[in-house]
């Protein structure tokens, strides 16, 4: 018999999944997420302390303690869903931090003129210093996304709850990821400001076909020039605009294409990814509630009083999890330029 591989080979992000899979079933055997968390997983040593870590019953993450496997494991589980997610790709390419218990975090601007750089200087010269002209960057503060998702008794007692779970968890945090981060709303307080908030969409070429391409891709690369960017762009367009680019522009087109169906067909991004930062605070929060009532709403969601439908978590034998995860991101610089109406 193969013997599993142990613990300590495992991604971070799997102790997190495994620490929410711990708490639902913790509230179904009526025992510690810890001993659940020993005895769903018997070889993974790592989980326990993660879940030993918590501040309060269903919240992990503590600096003094398991602070710092908290940070990997929610990089980790967000480098994780870049399969899904063009969101979570973008995240991977640019800066990443971590809040780190504060309110927020200043992202310095980026360089993008040489006179504000380095000086060539004789011996026993000054330097030059042009700290005037250098841009400010963003400030990052935390956002609270939040991913609510519901089992059945029976899947919480199934030795698959840990594969269950993380797909349900990964699948709803790329969609609101996708959907926010490329979307063109400012920073309302609630939610993130999306990247292409105060973006001026090029006019995509006439025509289709590959004239059309060629001619809104050296747009786009343009834009970016002129801002002082396109070293190495990423594009991030529909998975439509994404099969079609491939198929005209051929297998030694080297510039990196992030797919996502939260992007308008026709929509055609160019980001700088260097330009692109991002912060996730250290201690995501589960909750477990088995006797609930939910509205089951994924747009408007309003009062579980006057929403509908509803369900009780209680009549249907089942337990909501809710995850909390404090995120924020941004651009250095505006390195950012948007094709809508592609024609190819």
């Amino acid at each position: 018999m193969t013997k599993p591989f142990p613990s300590q080979r495992l991604s971070p992000a799997t102790h997190l999944y495994r620490a929410a899979a711990a708490h639902l079933r913790a509230h179904i055997t009526k025992v510690t997420p810890e001993r659940a968390a020993r005895s769903l997983f018997p070889d993974d040593q790592v989980t326990p302390l993660v879940l030993r870590a918590a501040s309060a019953p269903a919240t992990i993450g503590d600096p003094q303690w398991a602070g710092a496997l908290a940070v990997q494991a929610v990089e980790d589980s967000v480098m994780a869903i870049t399969s899904l997610s063009a969101a979570a790709g973008l995240i991977q390419r640019g800066m990443k931090v971590d809040f780190g218990g504060y309110a927020s975090i200043r992202i310095p601007g980026r360089l993008v003129d040489p006179n504000d750089a380095g000086a060539w200087v004789g011996e026993g010269q000054p330097v030059r210093v042009r700290t005037q002209r250098t841009t400010a960057g963003p400030t990052l503060t935390p956002h609270k996304l939040v991913v609510i998702t519901s089992y059945t008794t029976e899947m919480v007692q199934s030795s698959n709850i840990e594969a269950v779970s993380r797909a349900l968890i990964s699948e709803a945090t790329a969609l609101k990821l996708d959907a926010t981060l490329f979307g063109t709303q400012p920073d309302d307080g609630t939610t993130p400001g999306g990247i292409l908030s105060g973006v001026t969409p090029i006019t995509p070429a006439a025509g289709g076909g590959i004239d059309a391409l060629i001619a809104d891709l050296k747009a786009l690369m343009g834009a970016l020039v002129t801002a002082g960017a396109g070293a190495a762009p990423v594009l991030v367009t529909n998975p439509t605009q994404a099969l079609t680019l491939k198929l005209l522009a051929g297998p030694k087109f080297d510039v990196p294409v992030l797919q996502s169906s939260s992007i308008a067909t026709g929509t055609v991004i160019m980001v700088e990814p260097s330009s692109f930062a991002s912060a996730f605070d250290a201690t995501p929060e589960f909750a477990v509630a088995p006797a609930a009532a939910l509205h089951m709403e994924d747009t408007n969601p309003v009062d579980v009083v006057a929403g509908s439908p509803t369900r009780s978590m209680f009549q249907v034998d089942s337990t909501a999890l809710r995850m909390t995860l404090r995120a924020a991101f941004g651009m250095r610089a505006p390195h950012v330029a948007v094709v809508t109406g592609a024609t190819w």
